[in-house]
């Protein structure tokens, strides 16, 4: 018995020693890179978004985004603090869900790395996140407006953008500085978002969500596409929306072919 007794605690002893052995030599991004191809593409992708969205006028000296980990999917790639169209491979940091730089990395994140870390923490469907302040969305979660899809290039919009009330997550005092820049706030945002694929913070901003890349840039462009369109149709009258079936049927038929502007998109960074 006592034999057994030693030669099990012999056993999670070295267990113990390998865990803490592989924490303390964790991949850095650079080497991720280096030894995995997907961890390669995503980054090359995240770099190339981020130079693509600014030159969309999604965002401009401000906003980001972010791609999950596709070898590891409790962490996520984003830049560090860095206006989107300077962003290089080597400014990338990785981050576990709490928002919490790994590797020792210690360069300056983002103050609202947290909506990225609280929306994929909620759902595990989300590989890729935007956050941007375009000007056209902001009149949508400042009035009883909702920001519904008018044509077929926004029908990812569904029932329309839901909103995020800071007021309702902040805690001791419901006045912050209308920044997600703690876990409960970002966990705030994921609940308010729930299943949908873009919200937007009242007063702010919006978070654009999906499973790709490509796709999260596409529908961030195209989302304020279609709340300049909406807009001036509202100046004209009232906009006839996309019904839930066609927004379901035109968002499976163009989501398709989002390699086509993401190619233009890149040929026009060239």
């Amino acid at each position: 018995m006592k034999k057994d007794k030693i030669h099990l605690l012999a056993i999670f002893s070295f267990k113990l020693l390998i865990f803490f052995n592989l924490q303390a030599h964790a991949l850095s991004v650079k080497e991720q890179m280096a030894t995995d191809p997907t961890v390669k593409t995503a980054i090359e992708e995240l770099v190339l978004a981020n130079h693509i969205l600014y030159d969309q006028g999604v965002v401009d000296g401000y906003g980001h985004i972010s791609v999950r980990n596709p070898s590891n999917p409790k962490t996520f790639f984003l830049s560090r603090s860095l206006a989107p169209s300077m962003v290089k491979v080597e400014d990338i940091i990785e981050f576990d869900f709490d928002g919490k730089a790994l590797n020792n990395d210690s360069r300056t994140p983002y103050g609202e790395r947290f909506i990225h870390s609280g929306i994929y923490k909620l759902r595990a469907d989300v590989k890729s996140i935007v956050h941007g302040h375009a000007g056209a969305v902001l009149p949508f979660g400042l009035t009883d407006t909702r920001l519904r899809p008018v044509y077929h290039m926004s029908s990812f919009l569904g029932a329309g953008a839901p909103i995020f009330e800071i007021r309702k997550y902040a805690k001791p005092d419901p006045d912050t500085d209308m920044f997600v820049s703690n876990v409960d706030l970002g966990e705030g945002l994921a609940s308010a978002l729930g299943k949908e694929d873009f919200v937007i913070l009242r007063g702010h901003g919006y978070a654009t969500t999906a499973d790709s890349v490509r796709k999260v840039v596409f529908r961030s462009v195209y989302a304020v596409q279609n709340a300049l369109i909406q807009s001036e149709a509202m100046k004209m009258g009232n906009p006839i929306y996309l019904t839930p079936e066609e927004s379901w049927k035109a968002k499976e038929t163009i989501e398709k072919t989002i390699n086509r502007p993401w190619d233009l998109w890149v040929e026009k960074l060239k």
